[in-house]
């Protein structure tokens, strides 16, 4: 039994450093140039190991990038630990979210720029949905945090709009994520995308969405 659990241990360890070795090598190289072989080396394993674990490299893809989601979430949006937090206003809480994205998008640029390659890889090798199941789930755990701060800001009035908590939660996320993604893939490719600092211009779009949010139509911007 006790040699069981260790051997158990042994293969929940070097399936985790395979994932964080792919991941690591992806954000840097992109999924395409990645090759399984250099994932090994970087793991410490042989290829024929990282084969037996994960069957495909599209699967390493996805089963790495769930993984690297759920980092994300512990490490960056894991709001409701702020103090204070339960008794905000839904604006508040919105904004604390919103403010997260900020600083994912000045720390975690690899991992947006994956996410980018990611959507493009999908499409390539027409990856079905059954297959990307885990990798949604994990996307979807980040939801519930923003909805009740939606459904909390139209309760106080610090929030007013037409659609509902779930519309507007996904609008939010495929807006900012989206303005993320471009910038970190490619931001600064012509000279008028360095006119405005990218960390600024995701900080003035996070900010003019929640005011739309809170039905602020002529006031300007400021505290960026």
């Amino acid at each position: 039994m006790r040699e069981s659990a260790a051997r158990m241990r042994r293969t929940q360890y070097r399936a985790q450093k395979i994932l964080e070795a792919a991941m690591a090598l992806f954000c840097e190289k992109g999924i395409e140039e990645t090759s399984i072989e250099e994932i090994a080396e970087k793991a410490g394993v042989g290829s024929a190991t990282i084969y037996r674990y994960y069957e495909t490299k599209a699967r390493l893809a996805i089963q790495s990038g769930a993984a690297y989601w759920r980092k994300i979430a512990g490490k960056y949006l894991d709001v409701t630990e702020i103090k204070g937090y339960s008794d905000m206003t839904g604006r508040e809480q919105l904004e604390c979210i919103m403010d997260a994205l900020v600083v994912i998008f000045e720390q975690e640029r690899g991992f947006l720029k994956y996410l980018q390659e990611f959507e493009v890889f999908v499409r390539r090798y027409k990856i079905d949905m059954e297959r990307l199941a885990e990798y949604e789930e994990s996307i979807m755990s980040l939801k519930p945090r923003v909805t009740d701060a939606l459904e909390k800001g139209q309760q106080d009035g610090t929030l007013s709009f037409e659609w509902s908590p779930n519309e507007v939660c996904y609008s939010l996320a495929h807006t900012a994520f989206g303005v993320m993604k471009r910038f970190a893939w490619n931001g600064s490719m012509l000279e008028l995308d360095s006119q405005v600092e990218l960390v600024l211009q995701v900080k003035i779009a996070v900010k003019l969405l929640i005011r739309g949010l809170a039905g602020e139509e002529r006031d300007n911007v400021q505290n960026i």
